[in-house]
């Protein structure tokens, strides 16, 4: 009996643990109680990132791009715009692969060997060292939460995001304007031209402004440093 108990004594420990590891590690969301919210771009650099650039500045905020290192690779000026700007530059890999539906043996191994490609390359081009990380697709599994873990980064998804969806532009703003609340983490893209982001971020940042929030970095939010 008492070999049991200890047995289970030791996997609520281990379990609890692993979940502990994984909240230290993983964020889909900032602090409730203050009036703070990041906008995230995925991604890039690309078609939109010098447009969403020029609305930032005109507002005076910073924004947090999750850059892909393939991207950072082919357009090397536009990544270092990002970073001229002051903005939060953070690490979604190289290749933008699907770990949901990757099914090769290598998985950990090419999770891990992705991160550090486009690690490797954004540091190479802006001389930025990333610590947050956007696996694509927000693939936030234990797998993925682990490798992140050991090599000192925080896994950020988000709280909200509709811009890949086939809606309409004034659908789109309606949609994000009521996923505002303390914390939000919003997430948009800025590869392609985006042209629906680009129709009403600046007043979706004016109506952000009147609500009382604060918009500010992941870092910021989440109370980082590195």
């Amino acid at each position: 009996m008492g070999k049991m108990k200890n047995f289970i004594i030791f996997i609520f420990l281990f379990f609890t643990s692993v979940c502990f590891a994984q909240m230290e590690t993983f964020y889909a969301d900032g602090p409730k109680d203050v009036k703070k919210i990041a906008l995230t771009f995925d991604d890039g650099p690309g078609k939109s990132t010098e447009e969403i650039l020029k609305i930032l500045k005109e507002k005076n905020i910073k924004a947090t791009f999750f850059m892909l290192g393939i991207r950072v690779h082919n357009d090397p000026d536009t990544a270092n715009k990002v970073a001229a700007g002051g903005h939060e530059i953070a690490n979604h890999t190289y290749e933008h692969i699907n770990f949901y539906s990757y099914k090769e043996k290598d998985k950990i191994k090419k999770i891990e060997k992705e991160l550090l490609q486009g690690e490797s390359i954004i540091k190479q081009v802006t001389g930025i060292k990333p610590f947050l990380l956007r696996f694509p697709n927000g693939y936030s599994k234990s797998d993925a939460i682990e490798v992140a873990r050991k090599r000192d980064y925080y896994v950020i998804n988000w709280s909200f995001g509709c811009d890949w969806m086939k809606i309409s532009a004034e659908g789109m703003h309606e949609k994000y304007k009521k996923a505002l609340k303390n914390g939000a983490i919003f997430l948009m893209h800025d590869l392609s031209k985006n042209e629906k982001i680009l129709s009403f971020l600046s007043n979706f940042i004016d109506e952000i402004k009147e609500s009382g929030y604060e918009i500010v970095t992941i870092s910021e939010l989440l109370n980082f440093s590195n």
